[in-house]
C-alpha cells in the first residue's frame, strides 16, 4: 500500500516539473507611451486582435480614421456576421470591396449614414459625430437625458447618439463641454471608444461571459506560445496537503507541507528538483522532514534521491519516455482553451497591476473525468493494480489561478487548489491540496547534469518493489 502511494506521488511530481513549464515578449507600439491617454485601450485591444498597428512598430494614435476603417473595426469588435449579408447596393462598394461585409452588416442595423448620391465614401475621413452614430446605432443604445456637450444639443443630428454613448460611459468629449462632433476621430480616440464598449457590455450584459471574450482567448494563446518558446526557467513550489484516511474503524489525519526549488530546461527536456516534504506523524506527533532530490535528462533518464532511506532510485525507461512525450507534445492553444472550458464551470480573466490573471473553477465530476481521461492515455510506470485503483479517484472541486505578465506574457505564478477522494483496497482517503508555483529566471538555466553518485549507485524501481515484496 505504501509503495502505491509513494510511486503515484513521485510520478505526479515528475509530471508537474516536466510539463508545467511556463513563460516572446509582447512588443508595445513605439509611439504609444504608457502615459498616453489611450495606452490602455490600444494595448489591450491589440492583444485581443481587435485593432492592429503598422509594420514599422507604430500605431499612429493621432492619425485620422476613414469611414471604411471605422466600419471594419466596429463590426469586428461587436462580432457581427460579415459573411451572410444583404448587399446594401452602395454604388462605390462592390461585393469585392475589402470592407463590403462590414459595411453591409452595419447597414442592416441602420448604423450607416448614406450620402445623397447613394455612396458610402469609404476613404473619406470619419468625424467623431459620424462615428458616434455608427457605434450607437450598431449597439441599439437608447438615450434618457441630455449630454453636457454644447455642440450637440437640441435638434443636432448627433445629439441623441452622443448622449446615449455618454450615458453608457463609452464616449467623452474633447473637453467637458464640447464633444467635437465635426472634428475627425483619431485612431487613439477610436480605440478608447471601442475599449469602453468591450468593458461596458462584458461587465453588464448578464448573457455575456468573459469565457467568450476575445481578450481571454488571445491572452491564453499568447501565454501558451510563450511557454513553447521558453528554453528554461526556475521555479519555487510550496504545497500544503491535508489527508484524512479511514481504514475500517481506524482514522488517521496527516498534514504535509512541501517546499521545493526547481530548475527546468525544455530543449532538450531536463530538470532538477530539490526540497523537503514535512509532515507530523499522527500517532506520536513527531515532526518528520523528508529531503528530496530528483534529476531527469534526456540523455540519462530519471533519478530520485529518497532521503529517509538515503537511496538513489532509477525510474523505468517507459515512464521516462512518456514524460518526454507529454512534455514535448505541441500544445494547440485553441484546443487547450476548449478543453478547459469544457471542464470548467467558470473561466474568466481579471486585470491587475502588471498582470492578467486567469481564474478557472470547476466541479469535481468534470475534473475527475478529465484526470481519468489523461491517466488512461499516459504510461507513468504504474502497475495495472494501481491504474485500476485510480478509477476510484473522485475530485470534489478544483480551481486554478494563473498570473501572466502583461508585457512579456510569461506565466509567473500558478496556484492550484483542489480536493479529491479515493478508495484503495477498502482504505478511504480524502485529500485537500493547494500548491503555488512561482517562475523566474527565464531562459537562463544552464544544462543540467546528473551527478555520478546517482548514476553509479542508483537502484531500479523494479528491484526496490521486488525487494519489498520479498521482505513481506
Amino acid at each position: 500500500m505504501k509503495k502505491k502511494f509513494y510511486t503515484f506521488a513521485v510520478a505526479s511530481l515528475a509530471m508537474t516539473a516536466a510539463t508545467v513549464a511556463p513563460a516572446s515578449a509582447a512588443v508595445n507600439f513605439t509611439d504609444v507611451a504608457e502615459n498616453n491617454i489611450h495606452f490602455k485601450a490600444i494595448t489591450e485591444l491589440h492583444a485581443a486582435e481587435i485593432i492592429s498597428g503598422y509594420p514599422d512598430g507604430t500605431f499612429k494614435p493621432a492619425q485620422n480614421v476613414t469611414r471604411g476603417q471605422a466600419a471594419k473595426i466596429i463590426a469586428g469588435a461587436l462580432g457581427l456576421d460579415t459573411e451572410n449579408v444583404v448587399n446594401p447596393k452602395f454604388t462605390d462598394i462592390p461585393a469585392s470591396h475589402q470592407y463590403y461585409g462590414s459595411i453591409a452588416a452595419l447597414t442592416a442595423l441602420d448604423a450607416i449614414k448614406v450620402y445623397e448620391d447613394n455612396t458610402f465614401k469609404p476613404n473619406e475621413t470619419i468625424t467623431r459625430g459620424e462615428f458616434a452614430y455608427m457605434l450607437a446605432k450598431a449597439l441599439d443604445l437608447k438615450a434618457e437625458g441630455d449630454s453636457p456637450f454644447h455642440d450637440v444639443t437640441g435638434d443636432n443630428e448627433y445629439a441623441y447618439v452622443v448622449t446615449a454613448l455618454y450615458e453608457y460611459g463609452i464616449a467623452k468629449g474633447i473637453s467637458d463641454t464640447e464633444f467635437g462632433a465635426e472634428k475627425s476621430i483619431t485612431r487613439g480616440q477610436l480605440a478608447t471608444f471601442i475599449f469602453n464598449v468591450v468593458n461596458e457590455f462584458t461587465e453588464n450584459d448578464t448573457e455575456a461571459s468573459s469565457t467568450d471574450s476575445a481578450l481571454l482567448k488571445t491572452i491564453f494563446t499568447k501565454a501558451i506560445e510563450k511557454q513553447q518558446a521558453t528554453t528554461s526557467m526556475k521555479a519555487k513550489m510550496t504545497m500544503t496537503q491535508s489527508m484524512d484516511i479511514q481504514d475500517g474503524e481506524e482514522r488517521i489525519k496527516i498534514d504535509t507541507n512541501g517546499k521545493m526549488d526547481m530548475s527546468i530546461v525544455n530543449k532538450p527536456m531536463q530538470f532538477f528538483i530539490e526540497g523537503t516534504m514535512s509532515m507530523v506523524e499522527p500517532t506520536t506527533g513527531e515532526s518528520i522532514d523528508m529531503p528530496l532530490k530528483m534529476y531527469m535528462t534526456e540523455k540519462d533518464g530519471m533519478y530520485m534521491y529518497e532521503g529517509t532511506s538515503e537511496t538513489w532510485i532509477n525510474y523505468p525507461a517507459d515512464m521516462f519516455e512518456e514524460i518526454l512525450t507529454q512534455a514535448g507534445a505541441q500544445i494547440n492553444a485553441a484546443d487547450q482553451l476548449e478543453m478547459l472550458q469544457k471542464f470548467a464551470t467558470d473561466f474568466n480573466i481579471k486585470e491587475t497591476d502588471g498582470y492578467y490573471t486567469l481564474n478557472l473553477k470547476g466541479t469535481g465530476d468534470n475534473f475527475t473525468a478529465l484526470i481519468q481521461e489523461q491517466m488512461s492515455a499516459m504510461n507513468l510506470g504504474l502497475d495495472e493494480e494501481v491504474l485500476a485503483d485510480m478509477k476510484n479517484l473522485k475530485y470534489d472541486n478544483f480551481s486554478y489561478e494563473i498570473k501572466i505578465n502583461k508585457e512579456t506574457f510569461d506565466i509567473e505564478e500558478m496556484v492550484m487548489d483542489f480536493g479529491f477522494g479515493m478508495n484503495l483496497e477498502g482504505v478511504v482517503m480524502n485529500i485537500k491540496s493547494k500548491s503555488t508555483m512561482k517562475y523566474s529566471d527565464f531562459n537562463t538555466v544552464p544544462t543540467i547534469t546528473i551527478p555520478a553518485e546517482a548514476l553509479e549507485n542508483a537502484k531500479s524501481l523494479e528491484d526496490l518493489i521486488e525487494s519489498e515484496i520479498g521482505n513481506k
